[in-house]
């Protein structure tokens, strides 16, 4: 039998589990490996289930339901003319939905007693269950059936017996279904182990990291969902990532074109003032003014020439800034779209779907100001070897 590997990743089992239920604090004993380096679910028990030592009768054929129990458990017990009274009670504990396969057991006497044997003897051998009442049938003060869901603790695990039809093709279940997902980060701990790979049954399930009980629903519809979901906004992270670089990389051009500009403002500057001092010497430096005005001219010709190469860059980078900005806006817009279903789906899990939502913003408004920043200092340098040259 090959043990159920890996499942959906950790974030959409949580969200799994709270668009089924909330989730529950839990003290009872588990085993947990710290040290592994695949998060860990163990097979639990629901918060409602209470505690009950349990002895085991039999496997029958001939019942609706076939596996059966008894135990003690302090009840309330009420009739029509006797009134009601508090007191220990015998309980018969049947296992709800797990009936002999008729169609396929030829000695039904015969495998119930197998299987029975493996109950009391494997399964259920520590005595110690929470039980989950579905249905309870009081026969008298002192005397219960209680329909129920049954969980054995076998070692320091929960096992439900539901999923026994699983391990015994001779039992039939009614309610449990098996999803499969893959994700070599998780790992599923269950006592006995339904056969298959990527197999995890739908039920509760306890997180050893946080001491918290979740469900995960039998609707695998829903799981699908959730999981495409998932997929989709990594996608869309990923996509946003990198545009994000790219728009970090137009910007480290942009400032290097304009520390181009400031060092060409810069020589201007410079051989202007040489210029006007030249041409104070008068006649006598006539001819050197001359050389130097020409000198001017071409430089001038030179600034102008590079300034409209600037511009045009400008023009482009300007080009390019609004076509990422507009692709960042459709990316979030997605995001949005993507998040508000997942809220429908998940509203326990909303805190979670914010967070990464304002982490997103934060990002797209870090990248916005830097291009802003960037401008704005272009704009600035521009202005001001305008004003010098009038």
């Amino acid at each position: 039998m090959t043990p159920p590997k890996t499942v959906l990743v950790a974030a959409l089992l949580l969200l799994a589990a709270a668009a089924a239920a909330q989730t529950f604090h839990s003290t009872g004993p588990y085993d947990y490996y710290p040290w592994s380096t695949r998060h860990v679910y163990l097979l639990w028990f629901p918060p409602h289930a209470v505690p009950m030592n349990l002895t085991f009768l039999n496997v029958t054929w001939f019942r609706p339901e076939a596996i059966w129990f008894m135990g003690k458990y302090y009840v309330k017990t009420c009739e029509n003319l006797g009134g009601c009274r508090y007191g220990w009670a015998t309980i018969y504990v049947v296992q709800d939905g797990v009936r002999m396969n008729l169609a396929k057991v030829r000695r039904p006497q015969v495998i119930a007693e197998f299987i029975g044997w493996h109950i009391k003897n494997r399964y259920c051998a520590q005595g110690t269950a929470m039980v989950a009442p579905i249905k309870i049938i009081a026969l008298n003060y002192t005397t219960q059936v209680w329909i129920s869901d049954i969980y054995c603790l076998r070692g320091n695990n929960w096992f439900w017996l539901r999923l026994l039809p699983y391990i015994f093709d001779d039992l039939t279940v009614e309610g449990v279904e098996a999803v499969k997902f893959r994700d070599p980060r998780i790992f599923v701990r269950v006592p006995a182990k339904p056969p298959g790979d990527y197999v995890i049954p739908g039920g509760w399930y306890l997180d050893p990291a946080t001491k918290r009980v979740f469900r995960i629903p039998n609707d695998t519809a829903v799981m699908v969902e959730l999981q495409r979901l998932r997929l989709r906004i990594s996608d869309l992270e990923t996509e946003l990532a990198n545009k994000t670089a790219q728009l970090v990389q137009l910007n480290a051009t942009a400032a290097r074109l304009n520390l181009t500009v400031a060092q060409l403002d810069a020589a201007l500057a410079g051989a202007r003032g040489e210029a006007a001092r030249l041409s104070a010497e008068n006649q006598r430096l006539k001819a050197q003014l001359e050389t130097l005005n020409a000198t001017r001219i071409r430089l001038e010709g030179e600034v102008e020439a590079y300034r409209s190469q600037l511009e045009t860059l400008r023009a482009s980078v300007a080009t390019q800034l609004a076509q990422l900005t507009a692709e960042n806006q459709a990316l979030k817009a997605q995001l949005t779209s993507m998040n508000e279903t997942l809220a429908k789906l998940n509203e326990a899990h909303a805190s979670q779907t914010a967070q990464l939502r304002h982490q997103l913003e934060v990002w797209t408004r870090a990248a916005w100001i830097g291009a802003a920043v960037g401008a704005a200092a272009g704009a600035a340098a521009t202005t001001l070897a305008l004003r010098r040259r009038k």
